[in-house]
């Protein structure tokens, strides 16, 4: 949908402006591979690249970072997912 489509560009650039800058010092990055809205939710599908790949605090902290942030800035139903 038009909906979905818009909020996958927000998403970006919150991600690029805001998150991806803090991953990319430490070596890491991730992308966005999908959307779906989903029971009220927005899940948002993102693959670690880099040092996140292996990176144990990459599936508790950094996700929470993520999530959090986007929900402050964008929508507090969003859910971030590890694919």
């Amino acid at each position: 949908s038009l909906n979905l489509i818009r909020k996958h560009k927000k998403v970006e650039v919150v991600l690029t402006k805001q998150v991806r800058p803090v991953l990319l010092k430490d070596g890491g990055d991730l992308e966005v591979v999908d959307m779906k809205e989903k029971d009220g939710f927005t899940d948002v599908y993102i693959n670690y690249l880099g040092a996140c790949e292996g990176c144990p605090s990459a599936k508790t902290g950094t996700l929470g970072f993520i999530e959090g942030f986007l929900q402050k800035e964008l929508d507090e139903n969003i859910r971030v997912i590890i694919v």
